[in-house]
């Protein structure tokens, strides 16, 4: 059998029952082509920051007969948006930790425990020395904090231990 015609037998054309539909996408339905739920297109996702979920505790603190849902329409109307029953419930939970943090700076959106204080404290004075001098992008304050921690690492290691 020759190469010609054994493509001679192959289709060129696709069977009826094999061809796709075409999809027609409606701008409507833009949120289930990013990846985002459609079952509450209502729902906006945001974080928290530190001086929202103070004013919360203290409301809650303040109004301790006020249950989750209560304290969700509180917080809409006071902010014009809505955190979930779970967001309600982290913060409750967490009250004395956000009250105690909030002082230091209320525009935080997250509460994190600082590994490396040290370190973290040269890293913010070299910041604060080179900011405007230097483009500092994270990359490049990835690499100095590594730097401050290497070499706060090597002084410990030849420092006499008493």
């Amino acid at each position: 059998m020759s190469s010609s015609s054994v493509m001679e037998q192959i289709p060129t054309t696709v069977p009826q029952t094999l061809r796709m539909p075409l999809v027609t996408i409606n701008t409507t339905h833009q949120a289930i082509l990013v990846g985002q739920s459609n079952k509450r297109p209502d729902k906006v996702n945001f974080s928290m920051t530190n001086d929202q979920r103070r004013q919360l505790c203290l409301y809650a603190d303040e109004h301790p007969e006020a249950n989750q849902r209560q304290l969700i329409e509180w917080f809409r109307g006071r902010f014009n948006v809505a955190p979930s029953q779970a967001a309600i419930s982290r913060c409750l939970k967490r009250r004395s930790d956000i009250l105690q943090s909030c002082e230091r700076d209320p525009n935080l959106k997250r509460l994190k425990k600082v590994t490396f204080p040290l370190m973290e404290d040269a890293l913010s004075k070299w910041y604060t020395e080179y900011k405007g001098l230097v483009p500092i992008d994270g990359n490049v304050l990835k690499q100095q904090g590594s730097y401050f921690l290497r070499v706060r690492m090597l002084l410990e290691s030849i420092a006499p231990t008493s």
